[in-house]
């Protein structure tokens, strides 16, 4: 054996092997990408990573023959040796995954591909998606009659508990009526499609639905609706109620209450909750400048019948969104908001929609995360198909620190929406709070093959890139890999800006951030104007920083909102303060930031506010604290904003970088393992 050792290393066979290995590593999730974009089949899937696997022998065998030394000839013993470890690992392989189910639970990847679900013959036969109806109307400007009744259906079919219900966001971007069904019905894990056309002219219109298999292409049942405005309510009740008797669907009580259930029976309010649907549809969509007009749709859906519950549902909704994105913040508005899902709640005490909007509500306006909770809870009961019902339990979860459970939530929100990109983005931002940057950087690129115009996750990947190995290049590459039209928007260049400071090109940066302007869901005027005031004080320029910061305290103290949307700004005030030079009023703001977030309850951002107390530290020149604070960071059992990587990187913290405190902080925590678990804070 000690002369075989001997060959090995007179071979190179380790440099070959490592080699291969770093091949290997970065093909498998390229093509995990490709597999997911065509809907590849597991077992071609598994046949690949074999292919890679036994690859490994290969090599080790040309490498033995096309050593530094020429070709030799291996003895039979060795020859022997090396197919001994070739069958041992075939026998691994199949004793590993004799079932063709992946090795690693998905609730551990995060990376639930919108792959072949057929393939593995799970999918139940009683699992349906609705594709988008098809608009027939001359009059485009209807489609969004046909949009709201797809969207109606959906609804009734969500309250079914003994179906799989796909939700619309995974469907709306495909034909109403493609060509290949099967493998539409593989990427989305369902047995049965939905097809529908809409056709509206004045007061009259034509409803035709029909329900596939869509692994034969049969038709399970079709029928058409020709109704006037003045009698078409109920018309998405009896198709569900078709679609539920052709699945073999049983249905409870108040289960056949909900879908019989007519929401209204005015055409003027009818079409105007349409309307609104359509409008946040949009919104979902990454769209929050329509959502005023959704609170207006459904307004007008309520003036016209005060009854209609689901109408004050969706507006209480709509106007909890309206905090949400920042547009209208005033208590009068959360106050209005809390009285309409009330008031829906009613007129319908078991309507999900309203215990599904009264929870929005309490988090978005008043911060209650248990009230919050306990409504989603409900409508989770009344609506087990809903996947905004899952990932809005999922998120509450993430913000108090218990990821397991909200990566699990997302799990079955994916199970219902497998094309949501949102979702995979949230998964991997979940996968990087518990410092599993692989499967986070996994993620990530599922939500660019569903999304590829998306720009978080660009930033998301850049951002992955300077936690796990403080490579700022290799972060600039990521941004740069964006589309054109992205470039400028203020996601990326945001995020440009703040890697051009880990280069220390002061100068680009300072470029840079004299044409950023707020945008998207998180560029926010306070965000924009705390990122001129580092980028001045980092360069050097301190009064027009410290100009800058004073503009940041005013800005902060006029806060908007509550909750996350008040914490961004509570986040903001002690750095503010800090370059402001008011050192006791930054330390008063990290104690009232500690308060907010002890009685909120918000677990997941601890470790965020021990790194905004480093950086205070060090702008105050308070260098032990700012070690002990950074120290409490890298010990949280969360966080995505500190690491050792970023640490060497980063010039906030060049103040201390020689500190020999400093210097041992990233010694101590440089092997440190990925949190297996987040418990509650």
């Amino acid at each position: 054996m000690e002369e075989f050792f001997a060959r090995l290393k007179e071979h190179k066979l380790v440099q070959w092997l490592l080699g291969y290995a770093a091949v290997a590593v970065a093909l498998i999730p390229v093509l995990d990408i490709v597999a997911a974009q065509f809907g590849w089949p597991e077992s071609l899937r598994r046949g690949i990573t074999l292919a890679v696997i036994m690859g490994f022998f290969v090599v080790l065998v040309l490498a033995w023959y096309h050593g530094e030394r020429g070709a030799q000839k291996m003895p039979r013993s060795e020859v022997l040796l090396l197919v001994g470890l070739a069958m041992l690992t075939g026998v691994l392989m199949w004793r590993v995954a004799p079932s063709g189910h992946e090795s690693i639970p998905l609730a551990n990847t995060a990376n639930a591909k919108p792959a072949a679900p057929s393939a593995r013959m799970d999918v139940s036969a009683k699992s349906i998606a609705v594709l988008p109806f098809e608009n027939l109307s001359t009059d485009k400007g209807n489609a969004y009659f046909a949009d709201g009744m797809q969207d109606l259906i959906l609804t009734k079919l969500a309250d079914i508990g003994d179906l799989k219900v796909i939700s619309r966001t995974s469907t709306m971007k495909y034909a109403s009526h493609p060509d290949d069904l099967k493998t539409i019905a593989q990427q989305l894990g369902v047995a049965t499609i939905l097809e529908g056309s809409v056709q509206k002219a004045d007061d009259q219109v034509l409803i035709n639905v029909q329900l596939i298999d869509a692994q034969t292409d049969n038709h399970l049942w079709a029928d058409s609706y020709t109704r006037t405005l003045d009698n078409i309510f109920g018309v998405e009740g009896e198709v569900a109620g078709k679609v539920a008797d052709a699945l073999k669907a049983k249905l409870s009580p108040s289960e056949t209450a909900a879908v019989a259930n007519v929401p209204t029976k005015n055409p003027a309010a009818y079409d105007a909750y349409l309307r609104g649907e359509s409008y946040l549809d949009q919104m979902w969509a990454g769209n929050f400048a329509v959502v005023p007009k959704a609170v207006a749709a459904f307004r007008e859906a309520t003036d016209h019948d005060p009854q209609f519950a689901l109408a004050w549902a969706q507006l209480a909704l709509s106007q909890g969104l309206l905090n949400y994105a920042g547009i209208d913040t005033s208590s009068a508005t959360r106050q209005q908001a809390l009285a309409n899902a009330q008031h829906a709640l009613a007129l319908a005490p078991d309507l999900p929609k309203a215990h599904y909007a009264l929870g929005y509500v309490y988090r978005f306006g008043f911060a209650d995360y248990d009230k919050a909770l306990t409504q989603f809870k409900i409508a989770q009961h009344g609506s087990p198909n809903d996947a905004e019902v899952e990932a809005a339990i999922a998120y509450i979860e993430a913000m108090r620190g218990n990821i397991s459970a909200a990566i699990a939530g997302l799990q079955r929100a994916t199970t219902l929406n497998p094309r949501d990109p949102n979702l995979a983005l949230a998964m991997g931002w979940m996968q990087m709070d518990l410092r599993h940057y692989d499967r986070a950087r996994v993620a990530f690129q599922r939500t660019l093959a569903i999304a590829p115009n998306d720009p978080e996750a660009y930033t998301a990947l850049a951002r992955l890139e300077v936690l796990q190995h403080g490579d700022a290049h290799a972060a600039l590459a990521q941004l740069h890999n964006a589309p054109t039209d992205l470039q400028s928007g203020s996601e990326i260049l945001y995020t440009k800006v703040q890697l051009l400071l880990c280069q220390r090109d002061y100068k680009a940066a300072q470029q840079a951030v004299d044409t950023l302007q707020p945008g998207g869901r998180f560029i926010t005027p306070l965000r924009v104007l705390m990122l001129r005031a580092a980028v001045s004080h980092l360069s050097g320029d301190l009064p027009r920083a410290k100009a800058l910061y004073q503009q940041a305290v005013t800005r902060a103290a006029g806060g908007g909102g509550v909750g996350e949307t008040a914490l961004v700004s509570a986040l903001s005030m002690p750095i503010a303060q800090a370059g402001s030079g008011h050192r006791a009023e930054a330390l008063h703001a990290l104690d009232d930031v500690r308060a907010t977030l002890t009685k909120l309850d918000l677990g997941s951002n601890v470790n965020t506010l021990s790194r905004v107390r480093a950086e205070v530290d060090v702008m105050l020149g308070d260098n032990d604290a700012a070690i002990a604070a950074l120290d409490k960071a890298l010990a949280a059992p969360t966080g995505r904003s500190v690491s050792v990587p970023l640490l060497k990187l980063d010039p906030t913290w060049d103040p201390i970088r020689n500190d020999p405190r400093f210097q041992a902080l990233l010694e101590k925590y440089s092997s440190d393992a990925p949190t297996q678990d987040a418990p509650r804070q």
